[in-house]
């Protein structure tokens, strides 16, 4: 909450998906904060004139932009709608934003990695994406720089959520498909729960134009393997499924997937104040979502 009684307005774009819809659930109940989500038919990135339009309507002092393509798989041949989407509509909205003065939060992926290091990733890192989503990605925060736009771009990592499409669902409802699952063990990375994600960056609309600035990465402490996270949620679920380990040979994908996505959560968690939890913490949490309805 800002200084006095004034409310900070907050407009999400991608109000539709899973963590858009989180964005404006948590943000409801916030006092200090009036949160707008907006879905795609009243807000769409990839046309400026919409997005003005959104802008004089809402009037928001922050934007949050949840909006993307996500088909990693998909976009290898749908290349030009990805690239408009995690591209082109990024520029739209934070030259928008830029003009209107109003701030800026975009999330982005890991996927803007590829072979690197096998230590904790900061902002810093050298990119180097390996497919078309990756890439796309990156042209999204190179343009959200080069706007001038006040706010950050904050990386992200294997988000899940209890709802929606997403590792956690899918390894539920194969788990009780066929009663043995199959995971990956040579990709690592940290999972990273999306009403954890949604609140951080609602702390972080909640400084408006104060925000850290540029590139930043959210994640909870330790790492893991998808293997060893499909095992986890295999255990909060209390099925008595295995859970084979195999190499990534075994489900050959249109995309290369990034074999390291940790990244560093330490820095930006310290530099809000937050606790700096484990991603098995912020699971048992989310789990909880789950079991409330």
């Amino acid at each position: 909450m800002q200084d006095g009684d004034h409310v900070t307005r907050v407009l999400v774009a991608g109000a539709g998906g899973q963590l858009g819809s989180r964005l404006v659930e948590l943000g409801s109940g916030r006092e200090g904060l009036q949160v707008v989500g907006s879905k795609r038919s009243a807000l769409d990135i990839t046309d400026p004139s919409s997005i003005q339009g959104a802008l004089e309507r809402h009037a928001p002092d922050v934007m949050i932009n949840a909006a993307a393509y996500t088909a990693v798989d998909l976009a290898e041949t749908e290349t030009e709608r990805a690239y408009v989407i995690n591209g082109a509509g990024v520029k739209n909205l934070a030259e928008a934003c830029c003009n209107q003065g109003v701030a800026l939060i975009h999330v982005s992926t890991d996927y803007v990695f590829g072979g690197v290091e096998r230590v904790p990733l900061g902002p810093s890192e050298r990119t180097g994406p390996l497919g078309v989503y990756g890439a796309s990605k990156l042209q999204g925060e190179e343009a959200f720089l080069a706007s001038g736009v006040k706010g950050a771009v904050v990386r992200v990592a294997w988000l899940y959520d209890t709802r929606g499409s997403n590792f956690l669902t899918t390894m539920l409802r194969l788990a009780n498909q066929h009663g043995r699952l199959k995971v990956v063990h040579d990709q690592h990375g940290v999972p990273t729960s999306a009403p954890a994600l949604a609140n951080a960056l609602l702390d972080m609309a909640e400084r408006s134009v104060d925000m850290p600035q540029g590139i930043r990465h959210y994640a909870h402490s330790g790492q893991t393997t998808w293997h060893g996270f499909a095992s986890a949620i295999v255990g909060h679920a209390e099925l008595d499924v295995p859970v084979e380990a195999v190499t990534s040979d075994a489900f050959p994908t249109a995309a290369i997937r990034p074999a390291w996505s940790v990244l560093d959560g330490k820095p930006l968690h310290e530099e809000m104040g937050w606790p700096f939890e484990t991603w098995q913490k912020a699971l048992a949490a989310c789990w909880e979502l789950r079991e409330q309805g």
